[in-house]
């Protein structure tokens, strides 16, 4: 899989772009503040739909313009697909999305179409942030891989939302505690349905990737350490959730009694104190937490292996590599694992930023892009 090419308008700093690139490395030279990481930010979008920088789409927009389109033509073993996304601050909705010039209603339903991999800064909250950012990393992942684990998602986010809505409508009516738990039945067999089976395919996904985070990570160290995965299922004692042969039906009875525990609470406060938004993913080396005890240098190796693992779930899934995207940390890796990197993704796609002449990695073939106040210039490849 690699992006030949991409168009922006209206993005960031960028009136009008409109690029091809490499199969291989394609690396973006020059100062800072020129628009290197916005470009690799619009990759990102294109693939999962959001920025990993700015909270709202209108934050993306070129100062004094009312909207932002990025296209971008993806190239596959099975095929060529154009997938393009448009944000209108005045419309409604404000964002369309177009696959091969078919309009979608929501993000999910162009799910594995284009997959990336971003390493850069910001990722490092992995480790170091709230359990959301561990669930985001997760439910991206997931996601990708499976259809059926977005829509779950979806659906449950939009019971959750439902069920709070009530929550805080019982909160301030005098009903026996009884009626109010047959009120909220009707809501609560759904979200347990659903998010037992969300629970039970982010533990299997972990399952899945904890062997390979391990294995990378002593490449990486070049140690015997131990990285382990765990996720952590919310109670008043947090416990690691059990992979056993019915992971629904233990995930189900968890949430049930959860339930039932957290009655009182979720209608004092009008919200709901268990469920998998509730969760966590515990990041461990040696059993010692990471997140509280690894210096900075282990978590960003930790970090590095959980993304290059990330690389390898998704090609194992469509048999090529996604695009893997570098943002300004180049500089912040040494030689050797430079050099893994590389050899990990094989002959794979990679973008990456930097500010000086990123040797190491257009040695193995590829395209050295000069970037200036939101222009780009330097387009032939093999360079």
């Amino acid at each position: 899989m690699y992006l030949s090419s991409l168009q922006l308008t209206g993005y960031r700093n960028y009136h009008q772009l409109n690029k091809t690139y490499c199969p291989g490395v394609n690396l973006f030279v020059g100062a800072n503040a020129q628009g290197k990481t916005n470009l690799v930010e619009s990759i990102y979008y294109l693939s999962i739909g959001k920025s990993y920088r700015a909270n709202r789409d209108e934050q993306l927009i070129l100062w004094g313009a009312r909207s932002f389109h990025i296209k971008g033509v993806v190239e596959q073993k099975n095929g060529v697909t154009e997938i393009e996304t448009r944000y209108h601050k005045d419309e409604n909705p404000a964002k369309t999305i177009l696959l091969d010039g078919l309009r979608q209603e929501k993000w999910e339903d162009a799910g594995g179409r284009f997959t990336s991999v971003l390493f850069s800064p910001e990722s490092m909250s992995i480790i170091k942030g709230p359990p959301q950012e561990r669930r985001g990393f997760l439910n991206y992942d997931i996601s990708q891989i499976s259809l059926s684990y977005g829509a779950n998602l979806y659906k449950y986010r939009r019971l959750l939302a439902q069920r709070n809505a009530l929550l805080k409508k019982l909160g301030s009516v005098a009903m026996p505690l009884g009626e109010k738990k047959e009120r909220l039945s009707l809501w609560d067999e759904q979200l347990i349905g659903c998010g037992s089976s969300i629970i039970e395919k982010r533990v299997s996904f972990i399952g899945r990737l904890a062997p390979l985070v391990r294995l990378i990570h002593r490449k990486l160290a070049d140690s015997r350490d131990n990285m382990e995965l765990r996720y952590m299922l919310h109670a008043r004692d947090p416990q690691p959730a059990k992979q056993n042969a019915d992971g629904r039906q233990y995930a189900s009875a968890f949430l049930r009694e959860a339930r039932e525990s957290y009655l009182e609470e979720d209608l004092r406060y009008g919200v709901t104190h268990w469920g998998p938004q509730r969760d966590d993913l515990r990041i461990l080396l040696e059993g010692m937490d990471l997140k509280q005890y690894g210096s900075q240098g282990q978590q960003r190796t930790g970090v590095l292996a959980l993304k290059l693992a990330e690389l390898e779930i998704f090609r194992g899934e469509s048999g090529e590599y996604p695009v893997l995207l570098l943002d300004d940390v180049l500089s912040e890796l040494d030689s050797r694992r430079q050099g893994f990197i590389l050899e990990s993704i094989g002959s794979g796609q990679i973008f990456i930023t930097c500010c000086d002449d990123g040797a190491a990695f257009t040695a193995r073939g590829g395209r050295t892009l000069i970037v200036e106040n939101g222009n780009i210039r330097d387009n032939e490849c093999g360079v």
